[in-house]
């Protein structure tokens, strides 16, 4: 069902409230008051806002779940709802009507109706001062306010009745305060509460300055003295053999290789056909004279040379002129035993002996011969030699990677440059870290892609990479600074009032290093800073709490210490915090 829903300002009185109703176009009007609505502390309210729906046949459903506003809304048997979607019911009649009577002085503490001002303007204009309830009352005789008199509030220019007084009396209060006026405490709200932020501010602002914000800086000089260390140390290239403190350092070792390639065009050539072949025939002239059983035999060795016309082949796996094969020399000499005599006239042959040529190439097929022959060996013997036709040669043209590439290639190729390569490992090591000698560099490597003298394939384009290491050696500038303390104190005879400053580990530096399978050694310089001892644990102990003044005056009397700075942070701080984190200690030296 359709409703009107009227939501009730602090500020509006209940002529407002009853405009409202009037104004409403629906039959049901929820009625929404704030948390806070003075004008419905009043049974009187309540009944002409019944008394208003009745007239205009409209129903009137206070929307709340203030306990107080639903007694006063049975009193009129008002419906009530929790909320806008709830269903309304007439709250219980328990109790309500002792609820209404004591709720009926509220009446009085609302802003005065229309009509109560109406008629004291009325009565100021007639020239004589009649209360606002009177004048109401003569209005609306049936009204509430005519059953009930509470107690009246002062209204601004209305004397206080006062029955016990005489009439003089009251007249001369009346006069006195016909002029008096009420404050009006809303005009000075902006004020008083400016005025209470800037309090909260100002205490807020004390506590800062005083118990949090204060802090300061101590800057203790002390006096120190420098000298030259130098001490010769020895190197180990396993860290568990390392002793810092009797200078035997651990040597770490860091490499980096560089690499660098080109590519180039291959113009070597090679003739990958095949090779021409065939065989050769030795024998012995029938004039060379037998002398002994060893002339039978003739033997020619493998890769011997023969050489046809002006190709020359090779013997593949050898040969024998042999008589004695099968006793077959005892034939051909004519007897059942040796003799010499009777082989003259004989000519004695070998088998057919396999030759290659020397070289690839069509050119060594050529025919049989048996003259123009000549083999490579160095005999007394008479022999001649006879060829069968050499052939399967064969001509095949490739090209290949040669050597005068590879130099051509390289001759203007560089890996790196040391200067980079050696920046390179400087920073690796870091800044922990003290470099020994100089850097080592190894010899170029080159690799070429395909070898020298292989076959380059189409689209092939050789390639040849320089691969170029280098190499440090370094050690941890800690275990240097542990060496140097060491030997400082041990110089030092146990005197503990004196301390190292700076122990030189940022400035250290080795010369004379010697790298060897035998021994690594080196020689260890720095500058070292020495001086009383002078901690920050001290400076603090005698600063924290107390008067900047007192403690300059604590401080310089510390046997070493030169001047005594003491900075607070604001102007107003006199005193040094008792909060060690609030306090800045610096322990510097002068040299």
């Amino acid at each position: 069902m359709n409703k009107d829903v009227i939501y009730i300002e602090p500020e509006q009185d209940i002529t407002d409230i009853l405009s409202n109703v009037k104004a409403a176009k629906h039959k049901i009007i929820a009625l929404v008051p704030p948390k806070k609505a003075g004008v419905l502390r009043s049974a009187v309210n309540f009944k002409l806002i019944a008394k208003t729906a009745r007239q205009q046949e409209k129903t009137v459903v206070l929307i709340t779940t203030d306990e107080s506003l639903q007694r006063l809304a049975s009193t009129v048997k008002m419906p009530v709802a929790k909320s806008l979607q709830s269903k309304p019911q007439i709250p219980s009649l328990d109790d309500d009507e002792e609820n209404a009577e004591k709720n009926d002085d509220v009446i009085e503490e609302e802003k005065k109706p229309a009509e109560e001002e109406k008629a004291e303007a009325e009565a100021e204009a007639e020239g004589e001062k009649v209360p606002v309830k009177a004048a109401a009352a003569e209005k609306k005789p049936t009204s509430v306010l005519a059953k009930k008199a509470p107690k009246e509030e002062v209204i601004e220019g209305d004397p206080e009745p006062a029955e016990k007084d005489s009439d003089s009396k009251s007249a001369k209060t009346v006069a006195k305060m016909k002029g008096a006026k009420i404050p009006n405490f809303a005009k000075y709200r902006k004020f008083i509460i400016a005025g209470m932020a800037v309090l909260i501010l100002l205490i807020g602002f004390t506590v800062w300055a005083t118990a949090i914000a204060p802090a300061a800086e101590i800057v203790v000089t002390v006096h120190t003295s420098k000298s030259n260390f130098a001490e010769k140390v020895s190197f180990v290239d396993h860290e568990d053999k390392a002793d810092n403190k009797n200078g035997v350092f651990f040597l770490e070792e860091k490499s980096v290789t560089k690499k660098a390639e080109a590519e180039f065009d291959a113009t070597g050539e090679l003739d990958k056909g095949e090779k021409a072949s065939g065989t050769i025939t030795v024998s012995r002239p029938e004039n060379d004279v037998i002398t002994s059983e060893a002339d039978l035999v003739f033997t020619i060795p493998a890769n011997t040379t023969v050489k046809i016309g002006d190709k020359e082949f090779v013997v593949v796996d050898g040969g024998s002129v042999n008589a004695k094969a099968d006793n077959e020399y005892l034939k051909q000499c004519g007897g059942t035993y040796f003799a010499p005599k009777n082989c003259l006239k004989k000519t004695i042959y070998s088998s057919p002996i396999k030759v290659v040529a020397k070289e690839v190439g069509d050119s060594y097929n050529i025919a049989a011969t048996t003259s123009g022959i000549s083999l490579g060996i160095n005999t007394s013997k008479k022999y001649s030699v006879s060829s069968t036709a050499m052939t399967g040669g064969s001509s095949k043209i490739v090209k290949i990677v040669s050597e005068e590439d590879v130099k051509a290639a390289t001759s203007g190729l560089t890996a790196t440059s040391a200067k980079e390569a050696q920046n390179e490992l400087k920073s690796e090591f870091g800044e922990e870290y003290i470099l020994l000698g100089n850097m080592e560099q190894s010899e170029p490597k080159d690799t070429v892609t395909p070898n020298v003298d292989e076959e380059v394939g189409e689209n092939v384009k050789p390639k040849v990479v320089r691969e170029v290491t280098f190499k440090m050696f370094a050690v941890k500038k800690e275990a240097v600074k542990a060496f140097i303390s060491a030997k400082l104190k041990e110089n030092a005879g146990g005197d503990k009032t004196q301390t190292v400053y700076d122990a030189g580990e940022n400035t250290a530096f080795f010369e004379k290093f010697q790298n060897t399978t035998d021994e690594s050694t080196a020689r260890l310089k720095t500058s070292v800073v020495t001086g009383p001892k002078v901690t920050e644990q001290m400076v603090a102990d005698k600063s924290l709490g107390k008067k900047v003044g007192e403690v300059k005056h604590l401080l310089q009397s510390i046997n070493g210490v030169s001047s005594v700075s003491v900075n607070p942070n604001f102007f107003w701080v006199t005193s040094v915090p008792s909060d060690p984190n609030k306090v800045q200690i610096k322990v510097t030296v002068e040299q």
